[in-house]
């Protein structure tokens, strides 16, 4: 898991002083040592290491450029991530975690997705085949999450963060937004409008549609909702939902579930080879499903 923090000016950072720091926030039992000739501090803890170095030169340009173009709910993004010349690097690295599959970049989606056919998808009573998920590695890959966000405010608030930039879910930030975020944080309220990009977008025919990005890191499939009559703001709203509880509770959904807030509101799921990233495995999100 990584993140990239970008800074306001060359800060003078004191990468002892930075390993004592991580050691208060983590405990007495963290080991902290330098490395790459003392440009970058490793803390490990429980097994888990966490790497974090200052690169004194600017993000590159082909990561941010579509986060930047992505970022609608940040109006002056482009703007203040050019004022920054230098940018913090954290990686956390847990044995626990196999690596998540290599895919290219997910193209974001403005317009309506050229996908054949409208509304539910046809459904047939026998599970896929789909490759089964380990709810040991969500719950490994969640506190990890919940540690390198701990980790990212750490930096960002003690040496002038102006954003943080999610790998996991290739979503950019504000630190104001972030910082938000993080207010109300626990286990039981995690920050997912950080680890998880929910892209909505709306068709021509006027029905919606919403695909998640960064799920896949958590151990998880990405969400996915085509062709819905239903608002944007339930749409949103049962994503979030669904989202949160998979990754809070360690849930892995099975296909032809049914997952509600109480016995009247509740949508089905769907185990299905996804339309929108080619190769993958999803799980569509039916909230037209009848009894």
């Amino acid at each position: 898991m990584i993140s990239l923090i970008p800074l306001r000016e060359n800060s003078d950072v004191d990468l002892n002083e930075l390993g004592d720091q991580m050691r208060d926030l983590l405990g007495e039992g963290t080991i902290v040592r330098l490395a790459d000739e003392g440009g970058t501090v490793i803390a490990e803890v429980a097994g888990v290491s966490i790497k974090a170095s200052l690169r004194n030169d600017p993000i590159p340009v082909e990561i941010l450029q579509e986060p930047l173009q992505a970022a609608w709910y940040w109006s002056d993004a482009e703007s203040e991530i050019n004022k920054h010349s230098s940018y913090f690097i954290v990686v956390i690295s847990d044995p626990r975690i196999p690596e998540p599959p290599k895919m290219e970049p997910t193209e974001v989606v403005e317009e309506t997705p050229n996908i054949e056919g409208e509304g539910v998808l046809e459904v047939f009573p026998d599970a896929p085949d789909a490759p089964p998920l380990d709810d040991s590695v969500i719950r490994y890959s969640v506190q990890g999450a919940l540690l390198l966000t701990r980790i990212s405010l750490l930096l960002g608030n003690n040496y002038g963060a102006l954003g943080i930039y999610w790998d996991g879910s290739t979503a950019l930030h504000s630190w104001k937004a972030f910082e938000e975020s993080c207010a109300s944080m626990t286990p039981v309220n995690l920050p997912l409008r950080i680890w998880i990009d929910f892209r909505l977008w709306e068709s021509k025919d006027g029905t919606r549609g919403l695909v998640t990005h960064g799920m896949t890191e958590l151990g998880q499939r990405e969400l996915e909702i085509i062709g819905s009559s239903s608002s944007a703001q339930q749409i949103r709203a049962w994503s979030y939902t669904v989202a949160h509880y998979c990754l809070e509770k360690g849930k892995v959904l099975e296909h032809g579930q049914a997952v509600g807030i109480s016995p009247k509101e509740w949508i089905r799921t769907w185990i299905v080879k996804s339309r929108l990233d080619p190769g993958t495995w999803a799980t569509w999100l039916d909230l037209e499903a009848e009894e």
